[in-house]
C-alpha cells in the first residue's frame, strides 16, 4: 500500500469521530506530546533507579563500616583514634544517612562510657537529623556530652533547635531540659520562661513537677 493510501486511510478512521479528527487536524502536536511524556517518563524511570542504587550503595558502605571497623571497635581492636578516623573518612551522604542514625547514637553512647566525650560529639554532630524523631535522641545525646564538657551554651543552642521543631516531639522533656541548662548558665528569665511553658502546657507530666521545683530554686 503506498504512503498516500496509508494516509489517507488513517485520516477516513480519524475523521469518523470529533475527537479522532481533532487528533489528525493536530496530529504533528499530538505526536510531539507523546514523545515528550515519554521521555519524561522514562526519565522518571531512570532517575529513580538512579536513587535506588545510590541509597543501596550507601546502605551497604554502611553496612561495610558497622561489620568492620564499628565491630572491632568495640571487640577492642580498633582504638578510639581509629574509629573516628575511619568514621570521618566515609563520605557525607553515607555519614548523614538514615541508618547511619542508630549506629552514630550506639558508637556515641560507646564512647561516652569510655570518658572519650569529644569523640563521641565529633560523630553524633555529622549525623543527619532532619527527621524529628532522629533529632530528639541525637540532640539528646549530644546535649548530655556537651555538658560533661562543661559547653553549656552549646548545648543550649543543640536543644533550642528542636524546641522549634513543629512536631513538638518530648516538648516537657526538651524545654525542662532547656530550663535546667539556662539555669545553669545563668539565664534566669530564659530559664523561667522553659519552666513555666512545661508547666502550663503539661500540667499533668512529670516534667511539670520537676519543673515546679526548679521555679521554687529559682525564686530564692
Amino acid at each position: 500500500m503506498s504512503n498516500a493510501a496509508q494516509t489517507q486511510t488513517l485520516e477516513q478512521s480519524l475523521n469518523k469521530t470529533d475527537f479522532g479528527h481533532m487528533i489528525y487536524e493536530n496530529r504533528k502536536i499530538f505526536f510531539a506530546l507523546l514523545i515528550a511524556i515519554f521521555v519524561g517518563i522514562s526519565g522518571y524511570v531512570l532517575w529513580k533507579q538512579s536513587k535506588k542504587s545510590q541509597a543501596e550503595a550507601v546502605s551497604f558502605k554502611v553496612f561495610d563500616f558497622q561489620s568492620k571497623t564499628w565491630k572491632g571497635a568495640k571487640e577492642g581492636k580498633v582504638s578510639d583514634a581509629e574509629l573516628i578516623k575511619k568514621f570521618t573518612e566515609l563520605d557525607s551522604e553515607v555519614q548523614k544517612a538514615p541508618v547511619m542514625v542508630p549506629l552514630a547514637l550506639e558508637m556515641g553512647k560507646f564512647l561516652f562510657d569510655k570518658g572519650a566525650l569529644n569523640e563521641a560529639e565529633s560523630i553524633l554532630s555529622k549525623v543527619n537529623t532532619d527527621h524529628f524523631i532522629a533529632a530528639y535522641f541525637v540532640s539528646s545525646q549530644r546535649a548530655v556530652i556537651l555538658e560533661k564538657l562543661n559547653k553549656i551554651p552549646e548545648a543550649i543552642a543543640v536543644l533550642e533547635k528542636i524546641a522549634k521543631d513543629k512536631e513538638g516531639y518530648m516538648a516537657a522533656r526538651v524545654n525542662l531540659e532547656l530550663g535546667r541548662l539556662n539555669l545553669l548558665n545563668g539565664e534566669k528569665g530564659k530559664a523561667q520562661t522553659h519552666l513555666e511553658y512545661v508547666i502550663s502546657t503539661f500540667p499533668n507530666d512529670e516534667e511539670a513537677k520537676v519543673a515546679k521545683l526548679y521555679l521554687a530554686k529559682l525564686a530564692q
